[in-house]
């Protein structure tokens, strides 16, 4: 476990108070906490109803004559299982390394952010790891001549239009989500066609192209995975790797959940195992260290699949 050594923060020259050099990635590179509504949940494994789409589509009522009975019909439900998982990190400061700190921050504010970042590098990876593959929402496009980087066949705009004519069709949802990795982001700012279509909508400019596309494409919510991580291990040279790569994900979110709300995913979040982040500071006598501790729970679940359509590898 890596920790700042006495010498680390202890050195001979002036030290310069007024900066620091960092790397903390800003929580607005980051989807996952962006993409799934948060749901409170009072046990650590819960369960929860959905009912059956079918019947929600029929046409059932049935003509009558006077004092005649009623035609009677009805609807069917499902029940799914979850388990909010409890995820936890620290970090100490001894009070040698704290007697010696020159660093011009405070540990216990570099020790807090450290594992903020964390949390947010964890969830962001389950989140990609799980939803952002095949085999998870109502419908795959991997069809490689898709490709949006592809800027003579590749046709992006008529890709999303086709996505949400197939969400709408299937579910009664209008998608209003859209999460895809930078990569492919930069296609689509490059791509003849969307550029063309963007100057008719507002001036695209780099500072206002993710609203540009957004308004394109109609979906509110327009979600660049920005976020990356060392995939490397702690003793090996850093190797980053984006989290969120070369895919997109087109789907419905419920800006309002509730017992009736279709959505493509919820995070449930166990207050009895930390929440959705809860952070402590205890003392570690025998060590004679403070110690700053970050626990979670949470489960970041698919709960309505058809209102998603996935594009795999599409640049």
């Amino acid at each position: 476990m890596a920790q700042p050594t006495h010498s680390e923060v202890q050195v001979v020259d002036p030290v310069l108070t007024n900066m620091l050099v960092g790397y903390q990635q800003a929580d607005t590179r980051f989807v996952a906490n962006r993409v799934f509504p948060l749901i409170p949940i009072d046990r650590q494994s819960f369960t929860y109803y959905t009912f059956t789409k079918k019947y929600w589509f029929l046409d059932e009522m049935k003509g009558r004559t006077p004092g005649a009975a009623f035609a009677r019909s009805g609807f069917g439900v499902t029940s799914t299982t979850g388990y909010a998982n409890t995820w936890g990190l620290e970090f100490p400061i001894a009070d040698e390394t704290r007697k010696n700190n020159q660093v011009p921050m405070a540990l216990e504010q570099a020790g807090t952010q450290w594992l903020s970042q964390q949390s947010l590098i964890r969830r962001e990876r389950a989140f990609s790891a799980d939803f952002m593959i095949t085999g998870v929402w109502g419908t795959d496009d991997n069809n490689a001549t898709t490709d949006w980087d592809d800027f003579t066949n590749g046709d992006p705009f008529s890709d999303v239009l086709t996505a949400k004519r197939t969400i709408s069709n299937n579910t009664g949802q209008d998608p209003n989500t859209m999460v895809l990795g930078y990569i492919v982001h930069v296609a689509l700012q490059n791509h003849p066609d969307i550029v063309d279509r963007i100057k008719h909508v507002q001036v695209a400019s780099l500072g206002n192209v993710e609203s540009a596309l957004s308004s394109l494409f109609d979906v509110p919510q327009y979600l660049v995975g920005k976020a990356t991580y060392n995939s490397a291990n702690e003793g090996q040279t850093m190797s980053v790797s984006a989290i969120v790569d070369d895919d997109c994900l087109l789907c419905y979110t419920t800006p309002t959940p509730g017992v009736m709300s279709a959505s493509a995913g919820y995070t449930y979040t166990w207050d009895g195992g930390g929440g959705n982040g809860e952070m402590a500071t205890y003392r570690e006598s025998n060590i004679k260290s403070d110690v700053l501790q970050n626990s979670e729970a949470w489960d970041q679940k698919a709960v309505a699949t058809d209102v998603g359509y996935f594009f795999a590898d599409v640049v």
